[in-house]
């Protein structure tokens, strides 16, 4: 093998082992995420980005820009159950009456994450726990989550 054919390979190597490198904590273990964030965080996150200001936190259509909307924001208690939630996607990705369409920021897998977040929140349902935080957790007691 030549040294023309070896050195594509060998920087391809270096460039994987410090980015490895980047994520690794002085006790060897690592920093790197190891999957997508669960479905509840996404909602969560979704929607204080995109619904709160309107919806209020809880839902209850009492959002800071609700008082500048002619006839206000409805309250979403009561209306966000699981077997509805294909409605409901339909409702916020099309829009309806003044609130508009979120088919082009949000995708339909998003928007039920949100209102699966939401119907939780309504219901006063404590958040799933988290994989990863139960495994940092039992780590530092010494579980079997090492």
């Amino acid at each position: 093998m030549t040294l023309r054919a070896v050195a594509p390979w060998a920087v391809i190597l270096a460039v994987a082992l410090s980015v490895g490198a980047a994520f690794a904590k002085p006790d060897g273990t690592s920093t790197m995420p190891t999957k997508r964030p669960v479905d509840y965080e996404v909602g969560k996150r979704l929607w204080a980005q995109s619904c709160w200001q309107c919806h209020g936190e809880s839902g209850k259509g009492d959002g800071p820009a609700a008082a500048a909307l002619v006839g206000g924001v409805p309250s979403l208690e009561g209306k966000v159950r699981g077997n509805d939630l294909d409605r409901l996607v339909k409702v916020v990705q099309a829009g309806r009456g003044a609130m508009p369409a979120y088919s082009e920021d949000i995708d339909e897998h998003d928007t039920r994450r949100i209102l699966q977040y939401l119907e939780g929140k309504l219901e006063g349902r404590a958040p799933p726990p988290d994989p990863d935080k139960e495994k940092d957790k039992e780590a530092e007691e010494g579980g079997e989550g090492q």
